[in-house]
């Protein structure tokens, strides 16, 4: 049962991060709708709720909840190159369904994610799927989805609520499918699930509805295997985020990873060391592309923005209950040892060792990639740049350990 509940706590923050990357006004522009903003969290719960209405056992309620929670994926993956296109509704179902595959249950849950735009009456339909194609997770999703977009980041009101149950009513049979919709017109009469929708702690109640259980240790140990598969997907959409970043997180993982085995780092810490790699830029999917893409010098505000993104990376990595040291890592990387980093502004030894390492691999990787404004340097260019921090930006020691390990001619 915790395991479980570990599961889809680590998924509800991953979905938190979506949220992040998909309030933005130019994916709302391209997608016509606007997304984000808890929306990932409320489709998984109230699908939860109708799949529970409809009696999926135990392990499909969980399956149809992270499918819930990861069902726009695919959007953050595409937007760039159907943005503004009409086929943007059918790719994103897609590319989230190929997301998907490699996670627990993958099949399951890609067919749920892959149908999540089909309706009774296919001229309605992404896909154009039959009826008979759409499973009832994919159907459920479908009217989870329409519900909450209809709904204002506010709590409803009696008014609002019949409203939307008389859409319900009257869309049946093209719109959404029969036996779903019925499960929501009996739902949508329990105040408490309208209540329910706009409170902080959603996680909490769906667990207790899901697992039975309110409280969850602090952290979990690990998965390896589900837990790369989630951080290498991660790492992709958030180096897909930006046109400038195409294999930066990866790179990293890979940098920092050396580093580590440079130490003398056991197995198990090299690994846990890569996966703070690959999700070290995961604040960025909080970052507008209009920032992340612009062309010349960032003014004041935008480089404001642009130094939350580790904030982030730190909150939601101990959100999805990772160890303490992993979202240190993970989310250090901008920290100086004369204390002018950012965003914790910690000093010298409040910077240990796994997160001064990710520092030399996260400015080594960004040194030596092509940026619009400049060619990639050599390594042992930017070692030598890098060298010039040693001692108030990086620990000298560790700049000597990447001489060593990252630049073969020296």
């Amino acid at each position: 049962m915790f395991e479980d509940a570990f599961y889809i706590r680590r998924m509800w923050s991953f979905s938190r991060a979506l949220d992040l990357g998909l309030v933005d006004d130019e994916i709302e522009k391209g997608l016509k709708i606007s997304l984000g903003k808890r929306h990932g969290e409320r489709v998984a719960y109230i699908a939860m709720r109708l799949g529970r209405h409809l009696g999926l056992s135990k392990k499909d309620l969980v399956h149809l909840t992270v499918a819930g929670l990861l069902h726009d994926i695919g959007a953050l993956g595409c937007f760039r190159e159907y943005h503004g296109d009409r086929r943007i509704m059918e790719k994103h179902c897609l590319e989230g369904a190929l997301a998907v595959e490699r996670f627990p249950a993958g099949s399951i849950i890609a067919l749920a994610i892959k149908y999540h735009h089909e309706t009774p009456d296919p001229e309605h339909s992404a896909l154009r799927a039959l009826p008979e194609e759409v499973p009832l997770m994919a159907r459920i999703l479908s009217l989870a989805d329409k519900i909450d977009l209809r709904l204002k980041r506010r709590l409803s009101n009696q008014r609002e609520r019949d409203e939307i149950t008389k859409w319900v009513t009257m869309e049946t049979g093209t719109v959404f499918y029969p036996e779903v919709a019925a499960a929501f017109k009996r739902v949508a009469q329990k105040e408490a699930f309208w209540l329910d929708i706009e409170q902080s702690d959603l996680l909490q109640i769906a667990l207790g509805l899901l697992c039975g259980k309110w409280q969850l240790p602090a952290t979990n140990e690990l998965v390896i295997g589900v837990t790369d598969d989630f951080a290498v997907t991660f790492a992709d959409l958030i180096d897909q985020k930006s046109q400038f970043t195409a294999r930066h997180s990866r790179s990293v993982a890979e940098t920092v990873e050396r580093l580590a085995k440079g130490l003398g780092w056991k197995q198990d810490r090299l690994h846990e060391i890569y996966i703070a790699g690959l999700l070290h830029d995961l604040g960025k999917l909080s970052i507008p592309n209009k920032i992340l893409d612009k062309p010349g010098p960032l003014d004041p505000d935008e480089i404001e923005i642009i130094r939350t993104h580790t904030y982030y990376t730190h909150r939601l990595l101990t959100e999805a209950g990772f160890p303490t040291r992993m979202a240190e890592w993970a989310a250090h990387h901008h920290e100086r040892l004369d204390g002018k980093g950012y965003p914790f502004a910690l000093v010298g030894k409040e910077i240990d060792e796994g997160s001064r390492l990710m520092t030399i691999a996260d400015i080594f990787t960004a040194l030596t990639e092509d940026r619009p404004y400049r060619p990639a340097m050599t390594p042992s260019e930017a070692i030598a740049l890098i060298q010039r921090g040693a001692g108030t930006m990086v620990d000298s020691d560790l700049v000597d350990l990447a001489k060593r390990v990252l630049v073969s001619d020296l």
